[in-house]
């Protein structure tokens, strides 16, 4: 699989562009300013509906304009594809070949890939979410039931948060039933996907760094305990349990308490937390190598290879660890890398100087 060309309209900096990509190697080069992260973000837009930079869609339209456009063609098994995404304040709309959708969730699983960028760092040193975000997003695009079960729950505990701040215990039964039975299907693929992240992630790490340190992540199921190693059946009972043992508690508070909301995964070298223990160098090599460990684990479910973007190629990494990197993207299919240097990373490298 490879992005071959793609058209940007009104999309951050860009007013109208064209770029023609090689199926390895593509350098997006050029000095701070001048759209190359940008390109990188329309690219994951493709992937994932959404950016890397921000949470708000219309910041993706450039000033002065009232929507965007992004019009992709790719080769897919070996086919020729056609995939546009359309944003303004009134519409959103995506067309694949020629059959449209109204929703940027149905782009999952068309363009797959990862991306490495500067604010990775948040993934250890950040709140909870952002971890669940990396483990939502390796799973959306490999499977569309985690996208089904992901969205019931939301919506269900949305409507259970109502009726805990109306006090009315009425209809609540049916939404925790909803609730326990996504969670459970969430709560059993996370800890799937953490466990293959930890086996690839640790050959990613000692790739990098070479320490032989250990690398280690653990997946938190908030309130499950040794629940988690149980059977769907068994996990949902546990969290329908639960939602009603809480109800009264959590009247007060307004919120829900439990559940794959709250959920965490830990991140760990030398088995120490990486968050507290780890030096910058390490945690940021702990970040590329989950990242890493993203593209091989999607690869591992796909015929094809996955897409990669690496933002930034310094990343704060030291040179003998960039070096490691930068070889090993040889193996890694369509990649794409943006720097600030002039000088050759890659033999064969297609350079798109901006």
């Amino acid at each position: 699989m490879h992005l071959r060309a793609l058209h940007l309209r009104n999309f951050r900096v860009y007013e109208d562009a064209l770029f023609e990509f090689s199926p390895n190697f593509n350098v997006i080069r050029g000095p701070n300013a001048r759209g190359k992260t940008s390109l990188l973000e329309a690219v994951y837009f493709l992937m994932t509906g959404r950016s890397f930079r921000t949470a708000q869609l219309s910041e993706l339209i450039r000033q002065g304009a009232s929507f965007f456009a992004l019009d992709a063609v790719f080769i897919k098994h070996g086919i020729e594809q056609k995939l546009r995404a359309y944003y303004s304040a009134k519409e959103r709309k995506i067309t694949y070949n020629t059959t449209s959708y109204p929703s940027f969730t149905s782009l999952l699983g068309l363009l797959q890939g990862v991306v490495v960028h500067p604010d990775d760092a948040i993934i250890v040193k950040g709140a909870p979410h952002s971890r669940r975000h990396l483990l939502d997003l390796q799973l959306a695009q490999v499977d569309p039931l985690y996208i089904h079960h992901l969205t019931r729950y939301d919506r269900a505990m949305k409507q259970r948060n109502h009726l805990l701040r109306a006090k009315i215990t009425t209809t609540i039964d049916s939404w925790e039933y909803e609730m326990g039975n996504a969670a459970a299907y969430i709560v059993h693929q996370r800890e799937r996907v953490v466990k293959d992240l930890q086996r690839l992630g640790q050959l990613q790490y000692d790739r990098i760094a070479g320490s032989g340190e250990s690398f280690s992540l653990c997946y938190k199921a908030h309130g499950a305990g040794d629940h988690i190693h149980q059977d769907k059946n068994e996990l949902r009972r546990m969290y329908c349990d639960q939602y009603a043992r809480h109800r009264r508690r959590e009247m007060d508070l307004g919120a829900t308490l439990t559940g794959p909301h709250k959920d965490d995964m830990e991140i760990s070298l030398k088995n120490k937390e990486a968050r507290s223990f780890a030096s910058e160098g390490q945690q940021r090599s702990c970040v590329v190598a989950l990242r890493l460990a993203e593209w091989e684990r999607l690869r591992e479910g796909m015929t094809e290879l996955p897409l990669m973007l690496v933002d930034d190629l310094g990343m704060s990494l030291d040179e003998g660890r960039r070096g490691h990197l930068v070889e090993h993207f040889r193996s890694l299919g369509q990649v794409f890398v943006t720097t600030t240097e002039q000088r050759q990373l890659l033999e064969n490298e297609h350079v798109i100087q901006m």
